[in-house]
């Protein structure tokens, strides 16, 4: 079971972002020791991210506006004036200029804050960031980021095993038309040393893993990955 302080969408994150940042600001910028380039770099980290939100929203209501009105010049009645096309509906001027990473950053300045002496629960909790148990729905859980490479004449795959117990390994592979299971892994990689079905014939491989909790699966099946065997 996870502790996670932060949102999963961009607007609960924005909203952990500028309290953070305000409070931060305000009283415990000063009390933790923080650096001037530590609070400018969160707070150029809060305005950039406001902004790009509200960028991509106006972006997507000129992108809906334009669409609609691309409908009406080509299939709506003849109209006797011509009409003026959508124009970007502005949203001031763009703030200093970031790096990628702005959570990154900010999960690191939250780990320098938890491990100050100062440091207490209470703060945590202002600050919003101890977090909630975060329970996971093995149902609709998923094997991510599954990688498969060439490596020594073996392939070497990866994934993400989180929570769970490990992940079963299935592939399809040549001229077969099914999965068939390659191994039970508990770790977050696995090797798959088989020869090729035919000796010296190139070999196409399809990949897909399982969770397993207690040695059973569970969840949905990954995504399939692919790969040449030479």
């Amino acid at each position: 079971m996870l502790k996670t302080y932060l949102s999963t969408t961009d607007l609960g994150k924005l909203a952990w972002l500028i309290n953070f940042n305000n409070k931060i600001v305000a009283t415990y910028g000063a009390f933790f020791s923080l650096t001037v380039a530590q609070l400018l770099s969160l707070l150029n980290d809060t305005n950039a991210f406001t902004y790009i939100l509200q960028f991509n929203d106006a972006a997507l209501a000129t992108y809906h506006s334009s669409i609609a009105f691309k409908d009406e010049v080509r299939d709506g009645p003849i109209s006797a004036e011509s009409q003026s096309f959508p124009t970007f509906a502005g949203i001031g001027t763009a703030p200093t200029a970031v790096p990628y990473g702005i959570f990154t950053r900010a999960v690191k300045l939250v780990n320098i804050i938890k491990t100050h002496p100062k440091y207490t629960n209470t703060i945590g909790k202002d600050l919003d960031i101890i977090g909630a148990d975060s329970v996971i729905d093995w149902t609709t859980a998923q094997p991510q980021k599954v990688k498969v490479k060439n490596s020594a004449g073996e392939v070497a795959g990866s994934y993400v095993r989180g929570d769970a117990g490990g992940g079963r390994i299935e592939c399809m592979r040549g001229s077969e038309t099914v999965f068939t299971t390659v191994t039970n892994v508990s770790k977050s990689k696995f090797i798959d040393a088989r020869p090729n079905l035919i000796i010296g014939q190139p070999e196409k491989r399809q990949y897909r893993i399982w969770f397993l909790k207690s040695d059973k699966v569970v969840g949905i099946v990954s995504a399939i990955v692919t790969i040449i065997v030479p």
